[in-house]
Order: C-alpha cells, then structure tokens, then sequence
C-alpha cells in the first residue's frame, strides 16, 4: 500500500498552538483513506484574523459554515470552494465567529478521483457533505465521511501507483535523479503523469518539500544559522535559500525566523 508521509494538518494551517482567536481540531486518517486524505480539520474563530497556509503541492476543499473567509483576497462563497494546487503559500482570512472546515489531500490525489467520478468527491456529494456540516458544525461529522470515503475508494492504476511513489520518493527528499530511478517507469512518462495529475513538475515538487523541510527545521530551532541551514538543506548558499523561501512561502526565512519569537 502506498502511504504518503503524514504532515500534521496544525502544520499545513501553520496553526502550531491552540490560542483563543482561532480553534483547530483536526483528523489524520490511515488505511485506504490515508493513500488520498492528508487530514480533515475543523474550525472556529473567536476573533477577526490571518493565517498562512503554507505551499504543499496538494489541492484540498474548503467549506463555509459560519461568518465571513478569504483566501489570498479572493472571498470564499458557500457551500464549498475547490482549492486549486498549492504553488506558493496562501493568505486565510476570517471573521469573528467563523465557522469553517477542510479536506486535505496528498498532491496530485484529486484530478484522479475526479476521473475516477468519485461520489464522495463530486459536485452533489460535496453539497451534500457541506449541509450535513451546517447541521452538525464538528469534526465528527468529517470523521463519518472518512468512513464513507474509505467503504468506496476506488483502486489504483499501475500509472498512479508510479506517479504516487515518485512523489513519495520526493516527499521523503530524496534527489529528483535518485526518485526517478527508484520508480520502475520512464522519465518522461513520469513527468507526464505527475503534471497531468498535479498540474506541477517532479522539479517543482521537489522545491516545495525541500522548503518545507528548511521551513521545519527553522521552526524547530529559529536561533538556526541561515548559512549552516542552506548548506544541511541542499541548497548552493544562504542566498539561494533565500529566494527558494520566498517563492515558494512568500516571506524570507529570516523574517519567518524572527516571527516565531512573536
């Protein structure tokens, strides 16, 4: 079974602590689910604020209960919104009261279940799934549509299983040549598959999970050297590390550093 490694849903929100402006529950299935599903969360804010999303390479759902949400300025209309593919982090927006909740899948997951007509995933059963979550605004009810995702996975194709391990060899940092050849499929044809299923290239996705890991590692120890962390992280110098964060997580990592002393 393929099994992506798991990222945290308070990471991919970068919503680390629990505070009194927003509260964050959050589930990380396993199994089948855990071949698509990142994690479903659930939301509500006490007060007015913003929050990065930080670039994954993956698409996910957002759903609109309660209160007012903007992603990168762009409002959010009820019941659902689709994100597109994650390229650069994204600014989250909400109002005091919100309510809203969220799907997470792994990247280049949902154009294949779309293909596959996945009920679950579909227009209707996204309507469906948004009003049982005005009816009953928690996280069990996302739990309960885990179950009901999981009872009609679809199965994998030899193509997707390709397209999912060359990913996971990425996801894991291992270099793009190595990743290439652990996966017993051309290299053209892997790069066709991963931009039709993800809308970005293998290269590209190795940009975004070599940031991330920079990223985590500032955020483990943000008294880190920059110079020492762009040399441990694979990057030419500090100066490529600067321009790789930036573009992908639009800030610089020292800015982020100082910011988590905030």
């Amino acid at each position: 079974m393929l099994l992506m490694p798991g990222t945290e849903l308070s990471k991919c929100l970068n919503l680390t602590q629990m505070n009194s402006e927003l509260i964050l529950q959050r589930h990380q299935p396993d199994g089948e689910t855990g071949r698509y599903v990142q994690a479903v969360w659930f939301a509500r804010a006490t007060q007015a604020g913003t929050r990065w999303l930080p670039c994954d390479g993956a698409q996910g759902v957002l759903f609109l209960l309660k209160g007012e949400l903007t992603l990168d300025e762009h409002k959010i209309s009820a019941p659902f919104h689709i994100q597109a593919p994650s390229k650069q982090s994204a600014e989250l927006s909400y109002s005091a009261g919100a309510e809203f909740a969220g799907i997470r899948l792994f990247p280049a997951r949902f154009k294949a279940l779309q293909e596959a007509v996945h009920p679950v995933l579909s227009a209707s059963g996204l309507c469906a799934l948004a009003e049982q979550l005005k009816q009953a605004p928690a996280l069990y009810t996302l739990q309960q549509w885990l179950d009901t995702f999981a009872a009609s996975a679809p199965n994998l194709s030899c193509d997707l299983q390709y397209t999912y391990q060359l990913i996971n060899q990425l996801m894991q940092l291992n270099p793009l040549e190595d990743a290439y050849r652990a996966v017993p499929l051309c290299m053209r044809q892997l790069e066709r598959q991963v931009k039709e299923q993800s809308e970005l290239t293998p290269k590209y996705l190795a940009r975004i999970y070599r940031i991330r890991n920079a990223q985590q590692k500032l955020r483990d120890n943000p008294m880190t050297n920059l110079a020492q962390l762009a040399l441990a992280c694979g990057f030419s110098d500090q100066a490529h590390l600067t321009r790789e964060f930036k573009d992908i997580l639009r800030i610089t990592p020292g800015k982020y550093a100082r910011q988590l002393f905030v």
